[in-house]
């Protein structure tokens, strides 16, 4: 079954990820990044359950290095809690850092989600017309990691049925099975990257007046989400530049407010980054109840 959020038109689910990641990558609210943080992991497991501890996990440790590497190396703030190796390490630094990996990791995570749902297909559909260079080499290097870690597996299984296991014998050993699938790696990804450019190339990509077939049609729902996404996301950025969607932590840390605007950004936030768990819910809603009805 696919997604909800990708049954709609490719600009409409890029541009809600473009607002969300973006927003994300802005603030420095705890509040705001807690909504964030929390709403990526949520659509994250909906779109792969058996990922949720790994997923949480990763979190988790981006977070904590963010706040032993902001507590061990910044020195602001005035509630010192303890000394170490004679450097204070305050309250403030720990708070920043907290909210420093929480965005971090909701940014993260947002990524994988925007992977599982804007294909290279999609993501050249948007740009190939305008940037054909551009859009083809950043499909390329977004599709890198999963293909690399992917062939990766296949090649270390390979070696494995010929008695090359990298895990076996001693470190001089491991290091040089480990060098040898690297190797293999480095060759496939750079036949891959020529034989994907040549196959464009033979296609007639990026030549002037090379004619297009879309399967895609901007409907009207689409229209919908799409001025949804996009009044909300102004509101958003209109708030974040008129100095709502930053906390003050130095020289002491800012009181979180509830009142007025800051509320409206919070909902508005809240609603944007739980649109496409809520959109996956109703959907599952209608397979179930038309399944019910046959």
């Amino acid at each position: 079954m696919e997604r909800a959020l990708a049954s709609y038109h490719p600009i409409v689910s890029f541009l809600f990820f473009v607002v969300v990641i973006g927003m994300s990558m802005l603030y420095m609210h705890p509040v705001l990044l807690l909504i964030s943080l929390i709403s990526a992991i949520i659509y994250s497991t909906i779109l792969n359950k058996e990922k949720f501890k790994q997923t949480l996990s990763f979190a988790l440790i981006i977070i904590l290095g963010a706040i032993i590497a902001n507590a061990m190396f910044v020195n602001r703030g005035f509630t010192v809690l303890f000394y170490f190796r004679q450097n204070p390490v305050t309250l403030e630094s720990i708070s920043y850092g907290l909210c420093a990996g929480i965005m971090m990791a909701s940014v993260v995570v947002w990524f994988s989600c925007y992977n599982e749902i804007i294909t290279s297909d999609k993501f050249l559909y948007i740009f190939g017309k305008t940037f054909p260079s551009i859009a083809l080499m950043i499909s390329m290097v977004l599709r890198l990691i999963p293909k690399l870690t992917e062939q990766t597996k296949i090649i270390a299984k390979s070696q494995k049925t010929v008695g090359l296991d990298y895990s076996e014998g001693n470190i001089k050993m491991k290091i040089k099975s480990s060098m040898r699938i690297l190797s293999i790696l480095v060759t496939w990804a750079l036949e891959d990257a020529v034989q994907t450019a040549d196959s464009m190339k033979a296609r007639g990509y990026g030549i002037k007046g090379r004619t297009n077939f879309s399967i895609y049609r901007f409907i009207k729902r689409d229209m919908i989400m799409l001025g949804i996404i996009g009044t909300i996301g102004l509101f958003l950025f209109m708030g974040y530049i008129n100095g709502y969607g930053n906390l003050m932590f130095y020289p002491s840390i800012e009181n979180i407010r509830f009142d007025g605007l800051y509320m409206a950004i919070y909902l508005s936030f809240f609603l944007i980054t739980l649109l496409p768990s809520f959109l996956e819910i109703v959907e599952e809603y209608k397979w179930k109840y038309s399944e019910w009805m046959d």
